[in-house]
């Protein structure tokens, strides 16, 4: 019945591209959270209301505030609200598109379709999941590919000329100064212009005279973008760079500009889609979603095929029933499509940024994933002629697709369970922390998180109730900052740092280094035991010493606790609490807690990684403390035993538990056997 229905009906296409929306993307929805920029998004909102995205944005994109204050508190801080909203601004983008180039080649419908569907998928792009920020950027998309369909239509139908061709040009202006990154698609207006006045029969100077004047609009928004983003407004964005370049040698200059786009347009086509017949990383996966991930690929797959090969013969006889037709179609969209992917990149080009197809640079793909979907429509076009190659060729390109971005969102699925168990833990070790502290990190675990974007949860779990303008706490990344924001380390050297509409002060007397490498605990360094990991990363000896434990607020009365309504009820208690709660005991001094915090965690001895040794020593010491000298001697051992490296640590631990017990409560016969267990001499 699905197939009987009127040809490319009202329902047909729109319900295939959001079932391949779908299937795509939804799967692994309630297991997704907040990623990157959409951290500070959300604490912005949740701070400072909808209206504060007005000072949110003024830095650099003072338009997008509107639209934020439209859909924050529509989806409000919901991750799975979120989510779905970014399915559905990804599906609306892709129909709109379809509808696009339907108004543009009205006798090539099929190829419309297939370049659809596979926009819908692109897997140039692999930013989906980070739906806060991008299901912005498809709202803009598909104004844009609404704008140059009422284009089309106001050419086309003199009746209806000044109502399309305002609303089209008043869509085009909201874009431009909104989003810059598709300023350069707008160079496409002129060649569909002439495309459309092309269908009746004029001469060429008469063409160019009216392509000319219909752009005219389109001209006057670009020229004026241009000179806003030149000479008047002022942006931390990437500066324009190849007039410098242009100036100082124009001969490189042009040489390495052709260069980056013919590999950029080479990457963002041809290799974007290739990838996603690695099947490389399917060896990290557990079976469940090695079996989702081969369900998708192959239902997807057979579904495309059925579905392209069983529509309507009326929705393909146009470009099957000729083959001349047929070719003069195919080559005109992989002509549209490579001067899409010309003009595209313009927005990044000029400002030296380099588009790879890995996080966080594949988000430059943006401008290009229609040409590129255009492209491979047109090729699949001129190569295949039956209808069974052609359905066979694209529903595998979908198919794998669909999987390649259910194994990314396999790696949003384990950040964000990372990104959970850090904040956890954090607040279980750290009930309270004294206001304008910073955290110092070596370098994070995570690919879409940065410190910048975990700045927001940390105020959020221990400043929640905070509306003003200055940030109670900062996280810092040293690998990212160390020479930029971090120049060196003394005492009381202030520390400023904005953070759009809040800013953050401090002082190097107020930090807290620690460390999260999974599956380590997250370990917060006390320059006072000296415990750091044995095969830490590079360290920096003057901010240890700044780390300043005595932060942390250990009797916070009620304890900080990560917003449970985006993270999750608290987990489960296992290792990493009982370490956590530890480590908080012995800094309070309290050996009691600590030791029956240590008779909770013998289950999990024998489950320990090598990585773990050096969590064993908060309990070792407490047993020490209150005199159970026998599980001093066994965690002594299992230490040891599982780490080698970790020895000269528990030496050092050794040595302070017999510095700070009287020699009446040591017991002589434990000591022999540790100090032959450790050996610490020989180490």
């Amino acid at each position: 019945m699905f197939l009987r229905t009127k040809p490319l009906n009202a329902l047909i296409i729109p319900a295939a591209l959001l079932l391949l929306s779908l299937i795509s993307y939804a799967p692994l929805i309630p297991w997704l959270g907040f990623y990157w920029d959409d951290w500070p998004t959300i604490w912005f909102y949740h701070s400072l209301g909808a209206g504060g995205f007005r000072e949110v944005f003024a830095v650099d994109r003072p338009l997008l505030s509107w639209m934020f204050m439209l859909t924050t508190p529509l989806m409000g801080e919901s991750t799975i609200a979120w989510q779905i909203f970014g399915l559905f601004t990804r599906w609306l983008s892709g129909l709109t598109l379809w509808w696009m180039l339907r108004t543009l080649f009205p006798r090539w419908k099929m190829s419309a379709v297939w370049a659809a569907m596979l926009f819908v998928i692109y897997p140039g792009f692999r930013q989906q999941y980070i739906s806060v920020t991008y299901s912005h950027g498809f709202i803009y998309m598909s104004l844009f590919f609404l704008s140059l369909g009422l284009m089309i239509l106001a050419v086309r139908e003199p009746s209806r000329f000044w109502p399309l061709m305002i609303i089209s040009v008043l869509m085009s202006a909201i874009i431009l100064f909104t989003v810059e990154y598709y300023f350069g698609l707008e160079l496409m207006r002129p060649v569909i212009l002439w495309l459309v006045l092309g269908e009746k029969a004029s001469s060429y100077r008469e063409r160019i005279k009216r392509v000319l004047l219909y752009w005219s609009p389109y001209l006057f928004l670009l020229l004026a973008f241009l000179v806003w983003t030149l000479f008047l407004h002022e942006t931390p964005r990437g500066d324009i760079q190849i007039f410098n370049e242009l100036t100082a040698n124009p001969p490189q200059a042009v040489f390495n500009l052709i260069r980056t786009i013919f590999q950029d347009a080479i990457e963002a086509s041809l290799i974007a889609w290739t990838k996603t017949f690695n099947l490389f990383n399917l060896s990290s996966l557990i079976p469940l979603d090695i079996l989702l991930y081969s369900a998708i690929v192959l239902g997807t797959t057979a579904m495309a095929f059925l579905f392209l090969t069983k529509l309507p013969e009326g929705d393909r006889h146009d470009e099957i029933s000729n083959e001349k037709v047929n070719n003069s179609g195919a080559i005109r969209y992989i002509a549209f499509g490579a001067l899409a992917l010309l003009a595209g990149g313009w927005p990044f080009w000029v400002t030296d940024l380099e588009l790879k197809l890995r996080f966080p640079l594949d988000r430059f793909t943006l401008p290009l994933m229609f040409a590129a979907c255009i492209l491979a429509a047109g090729v699949v076009k001129l190569l295949f002629k039956a209808r069974a190659q052609q359905a066979l060729i694209l529903g595998l390109l979908v198919g794998f697709a669909a999987g390649f971005h259910f194994l990314d969102a396999v790696t949003y699925r384990q950040e964000w369970q990372l990104q959970k168990d850090f904040f956890w833990q954090l607040t279980w070790r750290a009930p309270g922390i004294k206001p304008d502290t910073t955290l110092l990190t070596p370098e994070l675990p995570f690919v879409y998180f940065s410190d910048n974007s975990l700045t927001a949860p940390l105020n959020w779990t221990y400043d929640p109730h905070n509306t003003s303008n200055h940030l109670s706490y900062l996280m810092f990344d040293l690998e990212a900052r160390l020479g930029n924001a971090l120049t060196h380390f003394e005492a009381d050297l202030p520390i400023n740092h904005p953070y759009r509409a809040m800013s953050f002060s401090g002082n190097m007397s107020q930090m807290l280094v620690f460390f999260y490498e999974p599956p380590r605990c997250v370990t917060i360094f006390d320059p006072g035991t000296g415990t750091i990991l044995p095969d830490s990363p590079r360290l920096i000896p003057e901010a240890l010493t700044l780390s300043n434990p005595g932060l942390i607020i250990t009797g916070a009365d009620p304890p900080a606790a990560p917003p449970t309504h985006i993270f999750g009820p608290e987990p489960e208690h296992e290792w990493c609490f009982y370490f956590q709660k530890a480590e908080l005991a012995r800094q309070k001094g309290d050996w009691n807690e600590v030791a029956g915090l240590g008779d909770q965690v013998f289950m999990y001895l024998d489950n320990l990684r090598p990585e773990s040794a050096v969590e064993l020593i908060p309990f070792i010491e407490g047993y020490a403390h209150v005199g159970r000298w026998q599980e001093t001697i066994q965690l002594f051992t299992t230490a040891s035993q599982l780490s080698a490296e970790t020895i000269p640590l528990l030496c050092t631990t050794w040595d302070r538990i017999e510095k700070s017990i009287s020699p009446a409560a040591l017991d002589m016969a434990a000591s022999v056997q540790i100090s032959d267990i450790l050996q610490c001499i020989d180490k």
